[in-house]
């Protein structure tokens, strides 16, 4: 346990973040920010809340690129040539699509670029949430106040918003809490976190859903600590659904 400590304490001794963007032109005037994770340990779960959270464990990741916001309409058009969202908006996340047809959208970006993109673990999420090696601890990503960082119920409008417009994580990340849900690469398991792999884990298992992250407009508070965990079914055709992407290095 003392050596658990002494890793994650290296974590805070750092928490303002000058990470590397990498971007990549998708249309005229649109384009897709990547941003460098240095990975490491960090104790994923939490020892409070829903069952499915613990327990708290040590994770190791390796290092990933991770989108700056949420994919949004106007960048699935630059690469998909359609949007299929239920309410047309350039800069809010894409929603409304399935799980097959991210899968076509991820094939057709690695095409594009010439690099692997994925939907990031659940592990890649959380470490991200919580601003990796620069986390300040927060609740949810980037405060202990959830409005500084997200569009949730209570202040969203009742609908999605345009990426980027609240309080980015220490990592210069967007909307990691609320605008929309964000499936991840791993099939869901309440009982996962009990035989998680130390080193970059993913639950491979197939399963009835898939794991969504983060909470979206429709979501109460809770749903967006950083730790939390809901799950999605795989055609994922929601309106307060969307997902962003991992690069690998």
């Amino acid at each position: 346990m003392k050596h658990v400590l002494t890793l994650l304490l290296v974590s805070v001794l750092c928490r303002e973040s000058s990470a590397q963007v990498d971007t990549f032109a998708l249309a005229e005037g649109i384009s897709l920010e990547m941003v460098l994770v240095e990975g490491g340990p960090f104790l994923m779960g939490d020892y409070q809340g829903d069952k499915d959270n613990r327990p708290a464990h040590l994770v190791i990741l390796d290092n990933f690129h991770i989108g700056r916001f949420e994919v949004t309409q106007g960048q699935w058009m630059g690469v998909m040539g359609y949007n299929p969202s239920q309410m047309a908006c350039g800069r809010c996340p894409v929603n409304n699509m399935s799980w097959d047809q991210i899968q076509d959208f991820l094939a057709k970006l690695c095409e594009r670029t010439g690099r692997r993109f994925r939907l990031p673990t659940e592990a890649e999420w959380e470490y991200a949430a919580q601003g990796g090696k620069h986390t300040g601890h927060f609740k949810f990503s980037g405060s202990d106040n959830v409005a500084d960082v997200a569009w949730i119920k209570f202040n969203g409008g009742d609908q999605q918003h345009e990426v980027g417009k609240l309080k980015p994580n220490e990592l210069g990340l967007y909307d990691m809490n609320g605008n929309a849900w964000e499936l991840c690469e791993d099939w869901y398991d309440p009982k996962f976190y009990a035989n998680s792999p130390r080193k970059n884990p993913v639950n491979t298992k197939p399963a009835k859903y898939r794991v969504s992250r983060g909470g979206s407009w429709m979501s109460p508070e809770e749903y967006c600590f950083r730790w939390a965990r809901n799950n999605d079914h795989p055609h994922h055709r929601r309106g307060n659904g969307g997902f962003r992407v991992v690069m690998e290095p």
